[in-house]
């Protein structure tokens, strides 16, 4: 990854410096150069602007202009013939600049004084007719060539940060030993680099809006003003880049403390910090625990990346007043079953603690990523059911949605799991789908409407089975009866004994995900058999722990246990 990354900094900045050398470098030495040519009058022969269309990769068409002209002149008795019109003398898609000068030459041709060009008094055979340069083009093709080498510059150095010094004391069994941010309790944020970041993307932000701003200036009103509207982006870039300086040169490194260390799933994540600056019992600063499952899939040359937060938890905090500034002690619990923080990859978790609050006027904003593992401290989905059992409100809500009787003298258990109310929005979705292609085959007479409203049924269908499907159970000592409904129709009938029974096992049922936001889980049951036949037998719980619940009333009716549920 790291040579790789080199690499393409390195192409990166060779390319945007070859554009800076032939289009800017190269025309100002050699501009500069001509400064101490000789003057000397000449005939112009031709001169006509030429066009072209040039073609790019995704086969779009631009038109390029270029000036051609011949002249004649003589130096010391001996006659030249010059073809350079002007310095640099590619082609572009600014027709204004070939004309502007063609129509210069033209009238100098016809004025008393003639036509003047300039020639190398060390080479008289070098000549050229315009030596000014456009500033408008040195400082477009600067800024235009600067957005590729500072890309390649910062790919290069990013890549060049990665590489960490050798961890002394690394176990392979406590994996947040091989992290060289979490070799100690002691954990630091990255405001520090975020400082170069904001510079960086702010010097970007400039060169690339700069690059437009210049291209469109002076086009016309319209233009003009789209061009001032370009340097937004850059001034908000550096306006938030000097507040972020701002923060962390009054507060600088805040280190964390985290004790358990590491954080522990199924347990807790404790520590404190220290904030420099004076403040009151009566000031208030918000701690937030949250975990990030980052998501990178490929589809051919495409590369998508997303994130969800799969764990959320806030908290506020109140300082302890001290010499060293503002005591900060946080305490948050961390249910089982949740994921490992992960090194980063396609798919990987991260933890972080982030704190924010006003001292002494400023802003604090730190996020510190900690490390969150499931130690020996651990406690699993089981035992905290044990631990900390569901309440008598929550066993009555769970009752009474799931229609549970149980019935102790004669040890039985009869309940109703209804249908996934999730598949209301697959439905929708099917439905409006339907309505579309109705009409694009009602108003258009298109086939395709047909095709269209046909594929929506199959939506519709799961939709309508998945919200529609509903299971009674019947549990009694040593068999479990299973009848599957369609709303009220009856479809199927099963009937198990505890021997037949492998796993009564929890699964995630439905997952609601929202690129950047929290995620919402839905569990089921489902009932496995010793020849490994899975039957769903819903629930659609808001907790592994619900679940967890109810699978154990049907163990204590059936009179057996079975392997523990899958956090």
């Amino acid at each position: 990854m790291k040579r790789s990354g080199a690499l393409f900094g390195g192409v990166f900045f060779l390319a945007g410096f070859a554009v800076f050398y032939f289009t800017v470098l190269s025309p100002v030495i050699d501009a500069a150069k001509m400064q101490f040519w000789h003057v000397a009058q000449a005939q112009l022969i031709s001169a006509d602007v030429s066009s072209f269309e040039s073609r790019d990769n995704e086969g779009h068409y631009t038109t390029l202009y270029k000036l051609d002209m011949q002249y004649k002149y003589q130096v010391d008795g001996q006659e030249y013939i010059g073809y350079r019109p002007q310095v640099n003398n590619q082609s572009n898609s600014d027709s204004s600049r070939a004309y502007s000068l063609l129509g210069q030459a033209r009238t100098e041709q016809n004025s008393p004084g003639g036509l003047m060009i300039w020639y190398n008094p060390n080479d008289v055979s070098e000549s050229v007719y315009d030596r000014s340069l456009s500033v408008k083009f040195l400082l477009l093709m600067s800024l235009f060539s600067g957005i590729f080498m500072a890309v390649g510059i910062g790919v290069f150095i990013y890549t060049g940060s990665q590489s960490a010094q050798p961890l002394t004391n690394v176990d392979e069994k406590k994996p947040w030993t091989t992290r060289t941010q979490w070799a100690s309790p002691v954990i630091y944020s990255g405001a520090k680099k975020s400082i170069k970041y904001a510079w960086y993307f702010a010097l970007l932000g400039c060169l690339f809006s700069g690059a437009f701003s210049v291209g469109l200036y002076g086009g016309n009103t319209f233009t003009t003003v789209l061009a001032a509207l370009f340097l937004v982006l850059p001034l908000w870039l550096i306006i938030r880049a000097r507040k972020i300086q701002k923060q962390w040169l009054h507060f600088k490194e805040v280190p964390l403390t985290i004790n358990p260390y590491p954080g522990v799933i199924g347990g807790k994540v404790k520590g404190s910090l220290t904030i420099p600056g004076q403040t009151s019992t009566a000031t208030t600063f918000t701690a937030t625990l949250k975990c990030t499952e980052h998501l990178t899939k490929r589809s051919g040359t495409e590369r998508k990346s997303s994130r969800c937060i799969v764990f959320s938890v806030e908290k506020d905090l109140t300082p302890r007043t001290s010499a060293k500034g503002a005591g900060l002690d946080f305490s948050f619990d961390v249910p089982p079953g949740q994921p490992q923080s992960s090194m980063p990859s396609k798919r990987y978790h991260e933890w972080a603690l982030v704190i924010q609050g006003e001292i002494d006027g400023h802003s604090f904003d730190r996020e510190y990523i900690i490390p969150v593992f499931v130690t020996a401290q651990s406690v699993s989905v089981e035992q905290e059911l044990k631990n900390q059992p569901l309440t008598p409100t929550e066993q009555s809500a769970m009752h009474a949605r799931l229609t549970i009787d149980e019935d102790t003298t004669i040890q039985a258990l009869t309940l109703q799991t209804p249908g996934a109310k999730e598949c209301l929005f697959i439905i929708a979705l099917g439905a409006i789908f339907f309505i579309v292609g109705v009409l694009i085959a009602t108003l258009n007479g298109s086939f395709f409407g047909i095709v269209f409203s046909a594929m929506s049924c199959l939506f519709l269908a799961l939709g309508i089975w998945g919200y529609g499907r509903n299971c009674k159970i019947k549990v009694s000592r040593n068999s479990l009866q299973l009848d599957v409904y369609f709303f009220s129709k009856h479809v199927q009938a099963l009937s198990f004994t505890a021997s037949e029974i492998k796993d009564i096992d929890a699964f995630v049922s439905s997952k609601v995900q929202t690129s950047g936001k929290q995620s919402s889980e839905k569990f089921s049951l489902h009932l496995i058999t010793h020849s490994n036949k899975t039957i769903n037998l819903g629930g659609d719980f808001k907790t592994i722990k619900n679940a967890l619940h109810l699978k154990q009333k049907i163990e204590r009716i059936l009179g057996c246990r079975f392997a523990k549920s899958s956090d």
